[in-house]
């Protein structure tokens, strides 16, 4: 009988019977990439596992800047722009992303103390549900921002 002990607990175990249970989400990262030339815009990039009916991201924020544009990267032939976004829809289970050469967040009038090494807090505004701050570390110009 104790040989069936460790058997029937594995096939109790949450996930033994085809019902695994689902994965941590990924924790939320964000980084800001100081800019080349000083009093210029810095670039924000945030990775968040997007939770519950948020409906949509309408904007982003910071105490340490004068103001935040999510911004879009748009390629045609061999022109590069930019175009603003005023909202970005988002679903539960989601990963919402800003990344190097897609969406991103242009960061304007970001304090003078802001240094390399440093965080800066990042405020996400959702249409529904309360605001959502992420640490974003400060890199210095041309810096790894991560995945």
């Amino acid at each position: 009988m104790k040989s069936l002990v460790p058997i029937l607990a594995a096939l109790l175990a949450p996930g033994a019977c085809g019902n695994p249970e689902p994965p941590d989400p990924p924790s939320p990262t964000a980084a800001i990439r100081l800019p080349a030339v000083p009093g210029r815009p810095a670039a924000g990039y945030v990775s968040l596992a997007v939770r519950g009916d948020r409906g949509a991201l309408l904007s982003v924020t910071s105490p340490l800047a004068g103001r935040i544009e999510m911004h879009e990267t748009m390629r045609a032939g061999t022109m590069t722009s930019m175009r603003p976004l005023e909202r970005i829809p988002v679903r539960d289970g989601e990963i919402l992303r800003f990344t190097p050469g897609g969406r991103h967040l242009m960061i304007f009038d970001l304090d003078r103390r802001v240094a390399a090494g440093g965080r800066v807090g990042l405020v996400l505004h959702f249409e529904r549900g309360g605001p959502e701050t992420i640490a974003a570390e400060v890199v210095p110009t041309g810096g790894d921002v991560g995945p």
